[in-house]
């Protein structure tokens, strides 16, 4: 079978932020960026205008050629902390500690693929949508990016997924993953394939037509912890006469994975391999359609753009742990998103430049979700519910450059979000009742930085944002008596500061990066502990979030033929609820890591080793996980267009376990991930 693709390459700026080159002028137009266009700020920048914690992903990092997700990659940037069960399964993302409320899922994160909003209006991102073999680039966001995107403070995530149009040609890219399911548990080996193909369908290039197939299925190392996914994409692009350029997308995706539970202390030392939820076949079926257009336009001193995405998904999931904690919900959700945006910019005399734009994005989602109890036979209804939620975003921004050397850029959004829900609830016995719910907020949201360029190597900044996050649906009904919620929005301030330093010299290029934040947040919203296993959410006051981070790149070429790459970095935080609890529990407070790729000829050796201090588990006891690390190493050999990888997943830690349950009811509770995988890949690409 043919098999996806990738160039090969070093994963040397797996975490290192952006890179800064030497210090030269800016472009007469700050909106004509062309070289590493950077979109994290909403206004084009150069890598080196982007002053902001930003990290940018490349494609070496992103197709390594092994990660059936973005897990990896993300967390080699200070600061994210991401977890999957299994391998690709059930995603959970933490930016700060942003995503504190969600024991599943990824929320308050904002999510954009090439210009389209995929979040929905609840603030739901849609993250298994995502294969890291098929991205070219992703920019990760951390902190209040209301403003700029959207509302939300945990971050953002853009991505793109095709080289600019100018390189592409006729190319078509395979690749094949097998991995063993690790240590102690039975069942095969899991399987990974895609393919791609992307075609010019003329001589000038002005139409171009892609396609790309998608396709796992991984039994898994726990019971009940299967992963299986089928996904198609295409897209059509058509350049215009005047350079405009038009983008048509449709995908389709089927996903089912399972649901093993969190095992007490003893069991996930005696049996790590059991699971709970398969007592309950506790899954998740998902399919999603979607479809999109977008034209984006470039004039002398302006630039425009205005997207369209729609999604149906529909959502199948039986789920419990215990006596408890079981069920069976359904959902079926219709979302669209609009997005419009444009920036001109005039020069100020010969050393000034000012840079206007402004944006709106409208987010409109229509959701329906059923839950019964878990007996197919009686079909008890716990609750059925149907919501309408919109956001309606406005921002607009500026940018002031002077001399070369100062940058400021100020930006002020408001959003108007609203929803309405009803349906019915249990309340007594089999009886029920009127579920209702009316909510609506209103929210300001400035963001302003100050970045001065203090030599042609060193660039500092600071910055202070607010963003805020909204009750998602999954956050409508309390579990307990199948009443509202009723839960108040979010809303943070973060301040920031940080530097860059860059210096290359002979064979030797360094990049570091180093920063420092404090934030607030008001209204959390936070899982508290309740009489039985199950989840409870209330605002909690007292959020804080402090911390400091700091990356490093280094790059020497060691003779005409070998080259070593290594990227290291540093996360130290505090983060509490005032007086409520001294630790957030879920996030490690002190992390550190490296990345590395020593090339000479065809062969390549890589590493991905992290650490991760103790992690408290529950907000009012004293529980802490035990420190952990992880190893990721592989050899790779490349001959023409062919690539072969083999490696060792978590090469030296037995007892790692992942995807930690917090504020369990009864003590410490573990999803044990596997302790030792290996990996074979074979990647290819023709260009012709």
């Amino acid at each position: 079978m043919i098999r996806p693709l990738i160039g090969i390459a070093c994963i040397a700026h797996l975490c290192a932020p952006v890179a800064l080159g030497a210090h030269t002028n800016y472009p007469a137009d700050t909106t004509a960026v062309k070289q590493a266009e950077v979109l994290a700020l909403r206004i084009p920048s150069t890598a080196e205008q982007t002053a902001a914690n930003v990290s940018l992903l490349d494609v070496t990092a992103l197709q390594n050629g092994h990660s059936p997700d973005l897990q990896d990659a993300l967390n080699a940037i200070p600061g994210v902390f991401m977890e999957t069960r299994g391998t690709g399964g059930s995603r959970r993302l933490q930016m700060r500690s942003s995503g504190l409320r969600s024991p599943f899922g990824v929320r308050n994160v904002l999510m954009l693929m090439d210009g389209f909003v995929l979040t929905n209006a609840s603030g739901n991102s849609p993250l298994e949508m995502w294969n890291p073999q098929w991205l070219h680039r992703l920019e990760v966001v951390k902190g209040p990016v209301g403003a700029l995107y959207g509302n939300a403070y945990g971050g953002a995530l853009i991505a793109s997924s095709l080289a600019p149009s100018s390189v592409l040609q006729n190319t078509t890219r395979g690749y094949t993953i097998v991995r063993s399911p690790g240590e102690g548990a039975a069942g095969g080996w899991s399987e990974e394939a895609g393919f791609a193909h992307t075609q010019c369908l003329n001589q000038t290039k002005s139409s171009i037509l892609h396609l790309q197939l998608f396709w796992n299925d991984t039994p898994g190392f726990r019971e009940q912890e299967y992963n299986r996914r089928n996904q198609a994409e295409m897209q059509l692009l058509r350049t215009e006469k005047s350079g405009a350029q038009q983008r048509t997308s449709i995908g389709w995706m089927e996903a089912e994975w399972g649901l093993p539970g969190g095992l007490n202390e003893d069991d996930a030392m005696q049996d790590p391999t059991k699971g709970p939820g398969a007592g309950y076949d506790a899954h998740v079926n998902r399919k999603r359609t979607w479809a999109g257009w977008s034209r984006t336009a470039q004039k002398e001193r302006s630039r425009n753009g205005l997207w369209l995405y729609g999604q149906l998904s529909n959502k199948a999931n039986p789920f419990g742990t215990s006596p408890f904690f079981n069920g069976l919900k359904d959902e079926t959700e219709e979302f669209v998103s609009l997005r419009w945006w444009r920036a001109q910019s005039w020069a100020i005399g010969s050393k000034g430049k000012l840079t206007l734009d402004q944006s709106i994005i409208g987010r409109y989602e229509w959701l329906n979700i059923e839950e019964r109890d878990n007996d197919y036979a009686a079909n008890a209804l716990r609750y059925a519910i149907d919501s309408y939620t919109h956001s309606h975003w406005a921002g607009v921004g500026s940018r002031f450059e002077w001399d070369n050397r100062w940058q400021v850029d100020a930006q002020l959004a408001v959003e108007n979000f609203g929803r309405t829900t009803d349906g019915l609830r249990r309340i007594v016995g089999d009886s029920t009742g009127i579920y209702a719910e009316d909510y609506a907020t209103f929210q300001a949201l400035p963001f302003v930085q100050v970045a001065y360029q203090a030599t042609p190597q060193l660039r500092m900044f600071a910055q202070w944002g607010s963003g805020g996050s909204h009750p998602t649906t999954f956050e409508l009904v309390d579990p307990e008596g199948y009443q509202p919620y009723n839960l108040k929005s979010e809303q943070a301030h973060t301040l920031e500061w940080g530097a860059r330093w860059t210096r290359a010299a002979n064979r030797w290029t360094v990049d570091c990066a180093l920063q420092a934040y404090h934030q607030r947040v008001n209204n959390a919203i936070a899982q508290v502990p309740g009489p039985a296993d199950g989840i409870f959410m209330d605002n909690v006051e007292g959020l804080r979030m402090s911390g400091v981070e700091a990356s490093t790149h280094v790059s020497h070429a060691i003779g005409k033929a070998t080259t070593l790459d290594v990227s290291g970095w540093v996360n130290v935080n505090r983060h509490a609820f005032e007086p409520y609890a001294s630790v957030l529990p879920g996030t490690p407070r002190q992390s550190i890591g490296t990345t590395g790729r020593l090339s000479n000829g065809p062969w390549a050796w890589r590493w991905q080793h992290q650490w991760f201090d103790s992690i408290k588990l529950h907000n009012t006891q004293d529980d802490w996980t035990e420190p952990q690390h992880r190893l990721n190493t592989s050899i790779e050999y490349t001959r023409g267009v062919h690539a072969v990888q083999l490696g060792v997943r978590n090469a030296l830690n037995a007892d790692f376990s992942g995807w930690l349950q917090t504020n369990a009811f009864g003590g410490r509770y573990f999803n044990p991930a596997p302790p030792r995988t290996i990996w074979l890949s074979w990647r290819w690409t023709v260009t012709g």
